[in-house]
């Protein structure tokens, strides 16, 4: 994911070497599913959802595993598009100041995102709380 521009001095100067060592360590692949780094793939729908297909080899994977399940044919695999996968780095407790390797992750987006799932609902909802607060702050009707 990208970097807020909000949280970019909560990450140190070395970041870009601290990635490239994750990634390294992670063998270029999302330590999630095991999706290759910077590869072409398309995510299935319908009766294909839950499983990915690289593009260039028809490989069809299980998309939280990674898992091989096979082959298909492009124009029979259920999907909406292509996408290029980007490797982003996870923070497992959420904290950009914390970045021992055993915090960090290298994970796809669609993995990243499902890792993040909790954590952007419950900040979601403290911001909403705390602008509900700031209404009641200055509602004197």
């Amino acid at each position: 994911m990208p970097i807020k521009p909000e949280n970019r001095k909560r990450y140190p100067d070395n970041w870009q070497e601290i990635r490239a060592a994750t990634l390294k360590r992670a063998g270029n692949a999302c330590e999630q599913c095991g999706v290759p780094n910077s590869i072409v793939i398309a995510r299935g729908i319908d009766d294909d959802a839950g499983t990915f297909m690289i593009a260039d080899t028809g490989a069809v994977h299980d998309a939280d595993t990674g898992e091989y399940r096979g082959r298909a044919k492009g124009s029979e695999y259920c999907s909406r598009k292509m996408i290029r996968v980007v490797l982003t780095i996870a923070h497992l407790d959420h904290t950009p100041e914390h970045n021992a390797p055993e915090n960090l992750r290298a994970l796809c987006q669609r993995c990243h995102l499902a890792h993040d799932r909790d954590h952007h609902q419950q900040t979601a909802y403290k911001t909403r709380r705390r602008l509900l607060a700031l209404g009641d702050l200055f509602d004197h009707a």
